[in-house]
This record gives C-alpha cells, structure tokens and sequence, in this order.
C-alpha cells in the first residue's frame, strides 16, 4: 500500500496521504469518478489490506450496485433526541463486558462523538433526566464531546464549528491526512455536504457498529450530476431556486442516490444556500446532496472558524477533489439554469400551489371593496426566516430592496402590519453590522415574536363586514399557522425580497414582473444585481462566530447546575420514566441453528411497516405504555411521544407490536397487539405472552407477508422484537434495509420460497423447529411444523446475504461480533 502513499510540505509541516491522483495514473478508468466516489475510493484503499486492493479498485471500475463497500466516518453527529438511546446503550454494553470481565476497564469509542443539545424542550423533568445522564457519559467517556444547551447556540454548530473539513487518521504507521467523512442521525450530518464533507444519515443500530468499528456497509451508490449554470435573473432569489430544483428532484426520483452540484453557476450560490439544497436532496428521499470544496467553501471556513484554510485547499487540489471545470462521469445528468429561474408564489392551502408572478392575477377571482381595503389587498407581511439560520443572502437582497425603496423615498400603506420575527440573533446581527436592517425599519418592518403577529383592529372589522378576500404574505411556512389570521383567506409564501416589492405597491392584482409598481418605478429599478448581494456577503464580519462559539462547551445555567453520582456504573433513577435500560447483549459463538420448540407470537399479512412494530407520535391513553406511564402517577398529557421516550427500554418494550390497527390472524377478527396463549386459551397482549414465554425460555418467532419491516428506519421495530425473545421472522420478503438490521441484531430472517401463511393454513397453535449443521450464505434451511401431532417440514431462504452477515448472525449481532474481540 506504501506505493499509494505521497508527501507534500506546508508551513514547514510534512504530511502524507493515499495520493488518488497517483492510483488514477494506475487505474486510468477511475479519472472521471464523481467527487464523492473519489472520497469513498480514498478511504477504502487507505483501510484495505494490499492483496485485497485490486478487488477494491474494480468496484470502483464497475461501479454496479450490487456490490458493497465499506463507509469509515472520522466523526459522529448526534442530536440530544437520538444520541441519549445510543449512549445508554453504549454504557450499558461497558457495564455488561465490566459484569462478565469482572474489571472496570472502559471501552471508549474509537471515532470521536458530538452530541448538539437543543435548547428547545420546556419539559423540565424530561431535560434533568437526559441532561443529567449525557452530562455523566460527557465526563466518563474519551471521545465524546457533548455541546450543552446554550442560549447561543444555533442548528448549524457543526457547519460553522464543528467540522474541520480534514482529517488526520492512522495507516501504514503513518499519520495520513484524509477528508473528514461524517455520519449521523439527523439533518446535521448530510447539512454538511455543502462544505465539500462526504456525511450520511443512518440509523442508530448502524451508529452503535461506527462507534466501535468506524465502518458502516453501503450498497455502491449511484451518483446524480447536477450541473448549475448561469446566475438569477430580476425578481428571482434563492427562495425560487429552491422551489425550482425541488420540482427537478421529485420528477427525477433521486431515492436512495448521491446528488452531486457541479458547473459554473455554483461560485452564484452562497455557502448558506447550498446547506439549504442539501438538506432538499434528503427531502426528496436522496442519500445526500454534495457540494465539492471550490473558493466559497475555503472563504466560508476561514471566516467562520478565524484560521487560513489554505491547507484544506492545498489537500483537496492534490487530491483532484477540488471543483474543477471538468465533467465527471455521473450515473445521471440533471440541469438547473439559474438564469431560466422564474419568481414564484406558493399559495397556502391544504395542498400547496405554486403559482408563477406573471400568471397571478389569472387567479384571483373577487374584486370586492371595503372602506379602508379591498380583495386582494396586502394586509399583512412577515419576513420569517426561522428556516434560515444564518443564510444571510434572503435577508440581504430584501433588505437591498428596502434600500432603494427608502432612497427614491417611497413607503408602504399603513393599513399593512409588517413584521421580522428572527429565530437566531445571528441575522439581526449580519443586517446590523452591514448597516441594512434600518432600511426595512424605515419601511415599517417591526421585529417581533411570532405570538405579536396581528392585524389593525379597524382593518380586522372591515376585512369582516365587506366579506372581503384579502392577502398575507410569508417567507416561512415554518410555524405558518399561528401566524395566519383567520380573517385573511389568501396566504402567499415567497422571498422576503419580493414581499417587500408587494407591499411597496399594496396589492398583488398586478404582473409585477412587468406593470409598474408605482408611477414610473418598476422592479428592475429596485431589485438588486446578485453581484450587489455577494459584495456585501463578502463584507460580512464574521468575526460574531468567534463570540457565538466562545463558550459553547459550558452551557446555561441551568446546565452548570445539574448534579450526578460519579461512579463507575451510572446511577439509573428507579422512578424515572425517560431512561431506563435492558441488557439486550449476548455474545454467542454459533455454528449451526438449532431453533427448537418455538411458539408463533404472531401471524401478519403484508405490508407491515416499522411504525406497526414500534409506534410513533404521541402515546395513546389506554396503550399498554400509557398504562405503565400512569403507575408512576403521570397524566395523560404528560405521556409525551414514544419517540421521546425511546431511552426508556421499560416503556417502548410495552409499546412493541401494540398498534390498535395491528391485525394478528391469530386473533382476528380482533385488532391491536394481541395473541393467543393456546395453554390457556387465553387472548392476552403480546407483551404479556413474551414475558410467559420467556420464563420458560421459549424461543418465539413470526411469519409473515410481502415487505416486512418498509417504511422509516427505526430501531426499536428490531431491537424491541430482541428482548421480546422473537428469534426468527419468516416472511414472503422483507424490506432490505430491516433484514440488514435484524442481522446486526441477531434476529434470523427467513423468506419463504413455494409456501406462505395461507397455503400452510397456520393457526398460530403450531410449534416450530429450524434446524441447519452450518450457517453459511444464501442457505436453503429446513424449516418443521408440528400441528396436531403432525409433522411438516417445508425449505425456507435464509436471507444472510454475504459473508460479514453470516458473522454477525454466528455472534448474536454486530455489537456482540464487535466485542468479541474487544473482551478478548
């Protein structure tokens, strides 16, 4: 591998790294991989022993996605909601190994972790109970780093702070300079696409094996180009090239691929808006939407962070991962043109419509008149950008607009309410140290919280006596519906820079693209050039982040005050009721399957979706966890989502199979999470009969129909069926992405190949044996049914896919083939 292996010097510092240029001399195919692919290549050469490289290398040649590679992040992202389930379990497999190893030696993560806490749940037992255990696993743990609540703090601390955008790793006994690869659980980890990252969301089963093996198993992606070209034309903003590529995206079924921005017109598009695209690729059910580093990239990180950043640019030009005008080969070819971009407006209805400037007044119907306003009429304004954090470039081509408004000395009727509500400080900040939000103070725009927003009384009472059909406008949808009043019965959502053009002429019964807005002013004479907006972006002092970042680690108040036991073990709180463990760990060492006496837990039909098998949203009164939650003395408004009480293994085991729409054919024709003992004859919850089961150490297992397990990652739908005691599931198929994480949990999937349920008339009485002297790939398994003293025996799929799979299965799980060698 050493051949692979290059040097160069910077600021008298001597580093190496796996040089792609060099491989690509070798390997002539691989020049024109998409960026992101030459980022996976990098890192899967670097991590691969030399007699396996030439099976690496042709992967990457052939690009098919049957095959798989490996994904090694530097660094994990988590927020509070999905990083306290994955750390409580984390712990736990410590206290689990210190319990069989009887020492007190901690395994600490080998990838470094960040956990971001919000600061925007008022639930104050629910924060002293996930405060108090992430402040504990903060201090006991190397290589987890937990950023506190803080009143500073916004959304995108890892792309102003966190991420350094290289990576130093160890390889060949060498310190390699590598690009940092992220995953993660939420939008912060495919948000950082946009700096020229490679991040991924995956699921918290797939987070557990990061944090102890640093690699994840892809599937070969398939990589989308979209080729940006030419800049916004008048009237149009970023908002508009949103809606634009969104459009794109949905008719172009992006599910599951990689999409990768590429061409001239991207030095038009701000940092800020690309998070924005980003997070819009996931949206639209893509893997991630990826910006390559150019020059925005290396001014962004060297403003936010304070540092020259000429060594990341250094790194990435030698690598060739540095944009360039050449056209790489991609799987797909999209174009957004920003110049063909038209300004548009999104009428807020049930179903949202958008609806070109230029074609508005087609659309409105009544012209009735009031005394003080009529149909059509703009009697409300809202500048939200809450879904912006800190993407300046709306709030400055708005507030360019308000300039040249104020400078020619024109102003808004006073019978339209106008209002800035800021989410983050952060904006406020950028208009006032670029000397522009006074603009849009002089034209009236009061700054104000969402619960202020309202109408003129005497507006309010003639919009209600003329019956009249008056507009609001918006440049939010977040939130939108404690800001529409119920008097105004057209809603608009478009650019903060074309609402103030709106409100400069009072109404929206004119083609603003081309009439005049008053007298001989039209919107070319007041809407800025972009080039106008990026001067004042590259004028912005970001020298704020340095104070936003400051004291990121300390925390609030109320943060610093919290207290907790520092002993090895962490004290878990008997009365607490949103975290709780099970020690779901087994280390096994199989090498047949010997399932013997196993009862049916359950017999499903088709279509079963993760959220049947562990339900989402709030908590239902009379649910099996609702009743649990009520023994600790908490009403019925204090049951909160099972997704926040995803840390509680007490509660979410109640919660497993307990959907009131589940139908058990077992049970039918009643519904919910119900079967049947047939010792007893008794229909009791599934809960119930698994805790029966489970003291005389039956093994249980569950057929079912076409596409088990579809529908959003979750895993409690496999780690609940875990402790349920479920050892096998056997269906018609499964959906992919749930098989994989049975494995990885130990639960054995089977699929059935001539039968099903119907056509072997099962009842749920049946006792089952599974039976194989090997576990090897793709295996055909003997599978025997005992009904009435009869015996049946029918050959099932295994669906242990490859190798690595029939390792964990062997093991008990991914974790427990991970520890293996970690106890030994």
């Amino acid at each position: 591998m050493n051949k692979f292996i290059n040097n160069f010097e910077f600021n008298d510092k001597n580093y190496n790294y796996y040089n792609l240029k060099k491989i690509i001399e070798n390997y002539p195919e691989l020049e024109s991989l998409p960026y992101t692919l030459k980022i996976l290549l990098e890192q899967n050469i670097r991590n691969t022993n030399k007699n396996e490289i030439n099976d690496v290398i042709n992967i990457f040649i052939n690009r098919s996605s049957l095959n798989q590679i490996k994904l090694y992040s530097n660094r994990i992202i988590m927020n509070e909601l999905n990083s306290v389930p994955v750390l409580l379990d984390f712990n736990c497999m410590n206290e689990h190994i210190h319990k069989i190893n009887n020492n007190t030696e901690l395994i600490n993560p080998k990838v470094m972790i960040d956990v971001v806490v919000d600061n925007f749940d008022k639930n104050e037992q629910k924060n002293k109970e996930r405060y108090t255990f992430l402040k504990y696993i903060g201090n006991k743990y190397k290589n987890i780093s937990i950023i506190p609540p803080n009143k500073n703090i916004i959304s995108q601390v890892n792309l102003e702070y966190l991420s350094t955008v290289v990576s130093l790793c160890h390889s060949d006994n060498k310190d390699i300079l590598c690009p940092e690869v992220l995953v993660g659980t939420d939008s912060h980890s495919t948000m950082i696409n946009s700096l020229g990252m490679l991040g991924l969301n995956i699921g918290r089963i797939e987070i557990q094996a990061a944090i102890l093996d640093s690699f994840i198993s892809i599937d070969f992606p398939s990589i989308i180009g979209v080729e940006i070209k030419g800049s916004l034309g008048q009237g149009t903003s970023f908002k508009d090239v949103f809606f634009e590529l969104k459009n794109i995206l949905i008719n172009s079924r992006i599910n599951g691929k990689i999409v990768e921005f590429y061409g001239d017109g991207l030095k038009n598009i701000s940092l800020e808006d690309r998070t924005v695209l980003s997070n819009l690729v996931l949206q639209c059910k893509g893997k991630c939407g990826y910006f390559p580093v150019d020059k925005n990239t290396i001014f962004f990180i060297e403003q936010t962070r304070g540092v020259n950043a000429t060594l990341i640019k250094t790194y990435y030009e030698k690598q060739g991962l540095f944009l360039t005008d050449k056209i790489m080969k991609y799987d797909e070819y999209l174009e957004l043109d920003l110049s063909l971009v038209k300004p548009i407006l999104i009428a807020l209805k049930p179903i949202d419509e958008e609806i070109s400037a230029n074609v508005l007044t087609s659309k409105l119907k009544t012209f009735k008149k009031g005394s003080f306003v009529q149909d059509n009429d703009i009697v409300l304004a809202i500048i939200d950008i809450c879904d912006n954090k800190t993407n300046p470039s709306l709030l400055i081509q708005a507030s360019l607009v308000a300039k040249k408004a104020c400078e020619i000395g024109i102003g808004i009727n006073k019978n339209i309410n106008r209002y800035i509500i800021f989410d983050s400080l952060i904006q406020k900040q950028f208009l006032e140290k670029l000397d522009l939000l006074k603009y849009m103070e002089k034209l009236g725009f009061k700054i104000v919280k969402k619960e202020d927003v309202k109408l003129n009384e005497s507006i309010s009472l003639d919009i209600e006596k003329f019956n009249l059909n008056v507009s609001s406008l918006f440049s939010s949808d977040k939130n939108i519906k404690n800001q529409i009043n119920n008097l105004s019965k057209s809603n608009w959502m478009t650019s903060p820079a074309l609402i103030i053009a709106y409100t400069l002429k009072g109404n929206i019964n004119f083609d603003i693209t081309k009439e005049n807005i008053i007298q001989d002013l039209y919107l070319g004479d007041i809407w800025p050039s972009m080039n106008e907006v990026n001067e004042y972006l590259e004028k912005i002092d970001y020298s704020m982040y340095k104070d936003l970042y400051k004291n990121i680690f300390e925390g609030d108040e109320y943060w610093k005050t919290l207290e907790y036991e520092d002993f090895s073990s962490y004290m878990y709180d008997k009365n607490s009721t949103y975290i709780s463990k099970i020690d779901i760990f087994d280390i096994k060492n199989l090498e047949k399957i010997d399932i013997k006496n196993a009862k049916i837990v359950a017999l499903l039909d088709d279509n079963i979706t993760t959220e049947d098998i562990s339900p989402l949203g709030n908590i239902t009164s009379y649910s099996p966890c609702a009743l649990f939650l009520k023994s600790f003395g908490l009403r019925p408004d204090e049951f909160d989502t099972y997704e926040n009480r995803h840390a509680n293994a007490l509660v979410m085991i109640r919660s497993i199979l307990s959907n009131i729409k589940l139908q058990n054919r077992i049970v039918s024709p009643k519904e919910g999470g119900y079967t049947k003992d047939f010792q007893t004859s008794e229909i009791i919850s599934i809960y119930d009969f698994s805790l029966r089961m489970k003291a005389d150490n039956t093994p249980l297992i569950i057929f079912a129909g076409n596409r088990f397990g579809r529908g959003k990652i979750n895993d409690w739908s496999v780690k609940g069926l875990k402790i349920l005691g479920v050892k096998v599931i056997v269906a018609k198929s499964f959906s992919k992405k749930y098989k994989n994480d049975l494995i990885k949990l130990g639960i054995l999937p089977l699929e059935f190949i001539d039968d099903d349920i119907d056509s072997l008339k099962l009842k749920g009485f049946e006792i089952i044996n599974i039976k194989s002297n090997k576990i090897i790939v793709n295996d055909k398994i003997d599978l025997e049914i005992i009904k009435d003293n009869n015996s049946k025996v029918i050959t099932v799929q295994s669906k242990l896919d490859n190798p690595m799979e029939v390792e964990y299965y062997k093991n008990g799980g991914i974790m427990e083939y991970l520890l293996k060698d970690i106890i030994k």
